[in-house]
């Protein structure tokens, strides 16, 4: 587990809804065909896309990801808890995690004790 993984969980759920956007966005078309044979008679036929396999592939990738920072944070003590969970929320704004997290201590305290989470490991 790395810091810029957990500083990367906002882009990565981000990615994930939109790579899920775009497989569920099928795309299709109605087009006119004939029969093969006799009276060849024309009709409607409906083509549907397929959904991208490297898009499944992706979303696998980023959903192991996701779930390895998630058990990586259920795992720390209460107050690195409450801070990395902020961090997963609102990416590296300190001065919005800040507010949130009561603001008792500066943006540049909350940065120095989100990075020593990672040395203790």
């Amino acid at each position: 587990m790395t810091k810029d993984l957990l500083e990367q969980y906002p882009d990565i759920c981000a990615e994930i809804e939109e790579l899920k956007a775009k497989d569920s966005a099928a795309v299709s078309d109605v087009v006119q065909a004939s029969a093969d044979e006799f009276p060849f008679n024309l009709h409607s036929v409906t083509v549907r896309g397929l959904p991208n396999p490297k898009h499944a592939e992706r979303i696998r990738e980023l959903e192991v990801q996701k779930a390895e920072v998630e058990a990586f944070v259920d795992r720390l003590a209460y107050r690195p808890q409450k801070l990395a969970r902020c961090v997963m929320k609102h990416g590296t704004r300190w001065k919005v995690i800040m507010r949130e997290m009561s603001g008792y201590k500066s943006p540049e305290a909350l940065r120095k004790e989100f990075s020593r989470i990672f040395k203790k490991i």
